[in-house]
Order: structure tokens, then C-alpha cells, then sequence
């Protein structure tokens, strides 16, 4: 197996956004995937994603896409994984934040005031409207 190294990660809206056929998102999966890397995705903003897809194959898509890697958070972080959850509000865009921390990338969103009190505010790529 072709190990490709992660250079964003998508966070629940940026899933959300993907199956409704965003192009910023479908572009930087392109771009990302010509440069034989990855796009993570953790576990938890797929299942929070869920019930907002209309188009599950579009979702199917992405999740089998080559260029996509499914994440989750390590056992062991859980404290970590806590106080992020603290600072974001929420598991999903926690595991995001600690996805991009750990691999020292973006997070791409919809909703980039999540991540505003994390890295000096500099964790997050908005998704334009």
C-alpha cells in the first residue's frame, strides 16, 4: 500500500459540503490527490455528517476515494480530545482540530470561528460561499 502523507483534513462541514458538490472541496481533494497525499477525514465528522448527506454516493465517493484517509483519535489523547472539545464545543470539530494539530496541516470548514482560539487562530481554511 502507497503510504500518502495527510495535507488537510475535512471536518464535518466540509463533508457536508462535498456531497453537495462543493467545487472548493472537490478542487482541493483534486490538488491533493495530484501531489500523491491524502485528505483525513476522522471518523467522528463522517458519523456527525450522516444525517445532513442527501447524496450518499457522493459520500461513498469520498470515503473510498485514494487520496482520502479515515482518522480517528488515538485512546490515549482523550484528555487532549477533552480540552479541545472544551475550546471548539464539539467532538467532531475536536477531532478535527486534533487531526490537523498532530499532522501539522488545515482544517477545512464552513465554520471557521471554531477553531479560532486554536494555533493563534491559524488552524482553519474557510470554505467560501
Amino acid at each position: 500500500m502507497n503510504y500518502r502523507p495527510i495535507h488537510l483534513i475535512l471536518d464535518t462541514s466540509a463533508v457536508i459540503e462535498y456531497t453537495r458538490g462543493s467545487d472548493h472541496v472537490g478542487e482541493l481533494l483534486v490538488e491533493v490527490d495530484a501531489e500523491d497525499a491524502a485528505v483525513g477525514v476522522p471518523f467522528l465528522c463522517l458519523s456527525e455528517a450522516l444525517p445532513y448527506v442527501t447524496d450518499r454516493d457522493r459520500l461513498q465517493l469520498l470515503v473510498t476515494h485514494p487520496a482520502v484517509r479515515i482518522v480517528s483519535d488515538e485512546p490515549w489523547s482523550w484528555q487532549a480530545h477533552a480540552a479541545l472539545r472544551d475550546l471548539v464545543g464539539s467532538s467532531d470539530a475536536a477531532s478535527a482540530a486534533s487531526a490537523a494539530i498532530n499532522d501539522e496541516v488545515w482544517v477545512l470548514t464552513r465554520r471557521p470561528g471554531l477553531y479560532a482560539g486554536i494555533n493563534d487562530g491559524d488552524l482553519a481554511i474557510p470554505i467560501p460561499d
